[in-house]
C-alpha cells in the first residue's frame, strides 16, 4: 500500500468521525483530489458502532492506553448475567405448548456477537431536520434505511407515561383534562405559527428568563409543563426561554412526515451515517487508508509563496493544500493550549431481555427523563431492538447519556452516575449487562426522499 499510495492531495482528511467524513464528502463533490485517513481498523472514529467483541476491543484499548482516546475516559464494564448458561433439566412429562424463553449468559453475548450494533454516539434525526434534508438533497440517504420511533415517554408521577405528541394524540391521552388539552393545543399552535423574526420580537423581553417561566406565565399546569418543558423540548429547568420555543418547533414541524413520531433512527446504528458519506466521497474519487497513523504535521512555504502541509505517516510524507484533522488524531503542538469551556456526556448501554414498557409490536422508544431531586441534568434514553439489527432476537438494548457542561472532572462523573443508577431504576426487573463510559431511534424502514416523490 505504501508504494501504490500517491504522496500529493488537494484535501488530507484525517480521521473518518461525522464532521470529517461529511467535509470529505463535500470537497470530493466539487472535484477535489482527496484522501481520507484514519488510524484505526474501522470507519466512524467515537462515532462508530461496534459488534460485540468489537466493544470489547475497544474498552481494553481505551483502559490499557488512556491517552490514546483523549476524549474517552472512566470507562467500565459490569455483567449482570451467569458466565455460562445453566444446564437445562429434563423435562418430564408432557412437553409445554409455550416456547421456553431464552437464558442468556455470557457465553451466548459472545456466540453472537455479530449481531450486536453498539453506538458510541447515538443520535436521533429530526424528520424535518437539516441533516435529514442534507441527506436528501445530496442523495446520501440511498445509503441508508431508517426506522421511526414508535414512542416518546416520560417520568412522570413515578411512572413511565406516554407523550401526546399528534393533534390526535393530545384528545386521546387520560393524563389531562379537556381543559388543559385545549390550552396545549393552543400553546403548540401558536409555536408552530412564529417565523424567526416575528419569534424573535415575540421573546424580546424574555430573553434573561428561563422557557419554565414562560410556560407558567402562560397559566398551563404542572403537568402540561412538565410535558412541553422536559419531553417536548427536551430541556431542563434552566432552558432559556426562546431556546425552549425553537426547541418545540423543531419537534412539532418534524411530525408527520414518516411516522407519528418526529424521530428517525438508523438501521444499524448511528455508524452508518459517517459511512454514508464515506461512500459517497470514494464514489467521486476520494482515496481511503485506514490503519494510518499521522506521526508529524509540518507546513512549509513552496513556489510563488503558496503554503504547503506535509504530513509524515508511517513511512511516507504526504503532502496537501488543506488538512483536516480530528482532534483524537491531531499532535499536541497543534492544539490550544487555552482552557475552554468543558462538556462532557455520561453515557451507559444496557442490555436486557425485556422492554422498559410492554407493548404489542417491538418498539422503538425515546424515553427523556426529567432531572430528579437536586439534579439540574435531564437523561436521554433510546431503546432499540433487533428490529433496527442493534441486537439478537429477545434482547433490548438501551443508550442512555447525560450533558454535563461547566464542571470540574470529579464533579461531572459523579452527576451523571447518579442519573445513570435513577435511570437504571426505571428498567424492568431483567437481567441486564452494562457497559458505561462516560466522555469530554418497531415500524416500518424508511427510504428518504424528497417531498412529493413516490
Amino acid at each position: 500500500m505504501d508504494d501504490d499510495l500517491p504522496t500529493d492531495f488537494q484535501v488530507i482528511v484525517v480521521g473518518t468521525g461525522m464532521v470529517e467524513s461529511i467535509v470529505a464528502a463535500a470537497c470530493s463533490r466539487i472535484g477535489k483530489n482527496v484522501l481520507h485517513l484514519d488510524s484505526s481498523d474501522h470507519y466512524g472514529g467515537l462515532w462508530a458502532s461496534y459488534n460485540f467483541d468489537g466493544l470489547q476491543k475497544f474498552i481494553k484499548e481505551v483502559n490499557a492506553d488512556p491517552k490514546r482516546q483523549q476524549q474517552v475516559y472512566n470507562v467500565s464494564e459490569n455483567w449482570y448475567i451467569e458466565k455460562d448458561a445453566p444446564q437445562e433439566e429434563e423435562k418430564k412429562g408432557e412437553e409445554s405448548k409455550e416456547p421456553a424463553k431464552k437464558v442468556w449468559s455470557q457465553a451466548s453475548f459472545v456466540a453472537e456477537y455479530r449481531k450486536f450494533n453498539i453506538d458510541m454516539t447515538p443520535k436521533l434525526l429530526f424528520s424535518r431536520g437539516p441533516l435529514v434534508e442534507l441527506l436528501i438533497s445530496s442523495n446520501i440517504a440511498r445509503y441508508a434505511e431508517f426506522r421511526c420511533v414508535t414512542r416518546v415517554l416520560t417520568w412522570l408521577d413515578g411512572k413511565l407515561a406516554p407523550v401526546p405528541c399528534s393533534r390526535a394524540d393530545v384528545f386521546a391521552t387520560e393524563a389531562v383534562g379537556i381543559v388543559e388539552k385545549r390550552q396545549l393545543m393552543k400553546m403548540l399552535t401558536s409555536i408552530v405559527g412564529y417565523n424567526e423574526e416575528e419569534m424573535n420580537n415575540e421573546f424580546k423581553d424574555w430573553n434573561d428568563k428561563t422557557f419554565k417561566e414562560y410556560l407558567t406565565h402562560k397559566g398551563l399546569t404542572p403537568t402540561l409543563i412538565h410535558y412541553v418543558l422536559f419531553a417536548i423540548a427536551g430541556g431542563d429547568n434552566n432552558m432559556p426561554c426562546l431556546e425552549g420555543v425553537r426547541e418545540c418547533k423543531k419537534f412539532l414541524m418534524s411530525l408527520g412526515r414518516y411516522g407519528n413520531t418526529p424521530f428517525l433512527w438508523p438501521m444499524y446504528g448511528s455508524g452508518e451515517l459517517p459511512q454514508c458519506f464515506c461512500r459517497l466521497c470514494a464514489v467521486f474519487g476520494g482515496v481511503y487508508c485506514l490503519n494510518r497513523p499521522i506521526d508529524k504535521v509540518e507546513s512549509k512555504t513552496v513556489d510563488e509563496g503558496k503554503t504547503q502541509v506535509t504530513i509524515a505517516s508511517k513511512s511516507k510524507t504526504l503532502n496537501c493544500d488543506h488538512l483536516v484533522i480530528g482532534i483524537n488524531d491531531c499532535p499536541k503542538e497543534l492544539l490550544s493550549d487555552e482552557p475552554g469551556e468543558r462538556c462532557d456526556i455520561s453515557k451507559g448501554v444496557f442490555i436486557t431481555n425485556a422492554s422498559m414498557l410492554a407493548s404489542d409490536k417491538e418498539p422503538l422508544t425515546l424515553l427523556r427523563f426529567p432531572p430528579l431531586g437536586d439534579s439540574e441534568h435531564a437523561v436521554t434514553v433510546l431503546e432499540v431492538g433487533p428490529a433496527t439489527g442493534s441486537c439478537p432476537k429477545g434482547l433490548c438494548e438501551y443508550l442512555l447519556y447525560c450533558v454535563v457542561v461547566g464542571r470540574v472532572h470529579h464533579e461531572r462523573v459523579d452527576a451523571g452516575e447518579r442519573q445513570g443508577a435513577a435511570d437504571a431504576a426505571a428498567l424492568p426487573a431483567a437481567r441486564r449487562l452494562g457497559a458505561r463510559r462516560h466522555r469530554a431511534r418497531g415500524g416500518a424502514r424508511h427510504r428518504l426522499l424528497p417531498q412529493g416523490t413516490v
